[in-house]
């Protein structure tokens, strides 16, 4: 069986490591190189270094529409094309080459949360289980016919970097067992139910600024949906501070709430007051700092009488 894999971040890096010891990979296409750091070197995505090792022909176009590029891929005659998070959206005229078809591998229970982070808006509307679906690619986005798919369930404080390592491992297993369903016909695609469909936007570093007159329970959602990006932040002293890690604890109707964004100190512990009582801050960056617990940043800071997030 022979595949054609187009994938750029670690999960596809992962999912590639594991397609390779049951399918001959006949090539890659992965995003450019970006520059990254303060040198501004440029970096190599997971997926082309992950190709390198295993010397697997990796291309890296600037935009998939484009002849030559469709006539190369077609000469590798593969059986199917696979995609884990290239990152942009394949053309009919190359997802069309294979016999089978291509199918892309989605970190949700589709129809729900199709486009873009769909784990990091589950973790944000406060969902309990997600999941992982293959799905055969067609012209409109995270909308082709279900080959397979498997639910995940989400913890209470867990982060969308926690979920995403969560999902790869059941996730490439489900792309082996779908090409091979495809080959021997044992999986036939079920059309989605568009009725039932939910979108999920891309995330701006707007979206992740916190707003303290927001319950506790959302505030949490949004530290562990933005973790590790952008990470949700918020201003203190009219610097930006970033907020890794939250708890639940103080629950609405406690005596200091009515004030969102004010901060309390107890002992060596961090709480701001939000909308229906409080939450406690556990980890923290401040602009221009590496991040910090909690106590740290009280040590550091030395709270005054009515300071606060905003």
């Amino acid at each position: 069986m022979k595949i054609g894999f187009f994938g750029t971040p670690n999960i596809a890096s992962y999912c590639l490591q594991h397609l390779k010891k049951y399918f001959d990979i006949a090539f890659v296409v992965t995003s450019p190189d970006k520059p990254k750091g303060r040198g501004q070197h440029l970096s190599a995505p997971p997926v082309k270094e992950k190709a390198l090792e295993y010397g697997i022909p990796c291309y890296q176009p600037q935009m998939l529409k484009d002849d030559n590029l469709r006539d190369t891929l077609a000469g590798y005659n593969c059986d199917i094309f696979i995609v884990v998070a290239y990152g942009k959206l394949i053309p009919r005229s190359i997802f069309s080459l294979p016999p089978l078809g291509t199918i892309n591998l989605h970190p949700s229970l589709l129809p729900q949360y199709r486009g873009a982070a769909p784990i990091e808006w589950a973790l944000y509307n406060g969902e309990k289980q997600t999941g992982v679906t293959v799905q055969l690619i067609n012209d409109e986005l995270d909308a082709g016919d279900i080959v397979i798919q498997s639910a995940v369930t989400i913890a209470p404080n867990e982060t969308a970097q926690e979920v995403y390592d969560k999902v790869m491992p059941p996730g490439a297993e489900l792309l082996v067992q779908a090409v091979h369903g495809l080959y021997n016909g044992s999986l036939q695609p079920i059309p989605q139910d568009h009725s039932r469909a939910t979108y999920c936007g891309k995330i701006t570093n707007e979206t992740a600024h916190i707003d303290w007159n927001s319950p506790s329970q959302l505030i949490h959602n949004m530290v562990r949906a933005f973790n590790p990006k952008p990470v949700a932040w918020t201003t203190f002293r009219e610097k930006i501070i970033k907020i890794w890690k939250t708890q639940l604890g103080y629950s609405s109707g406690n005596s200091s709430s009515g004030n969102p964004g004010l901060l309390i100190q107890r002992s060596r512990r961090l709480f701001v007051c939000t909308a229906d009582g409080e939450i406690e801050v556990l980890e923290l960056q401040p602009e221009t700092k590496k991040p910090m617990d909690a106590g740290a940043f009280l040590n550091g800071y030395r709270l005054q009488d009515g300071d606060r997030f905003v």
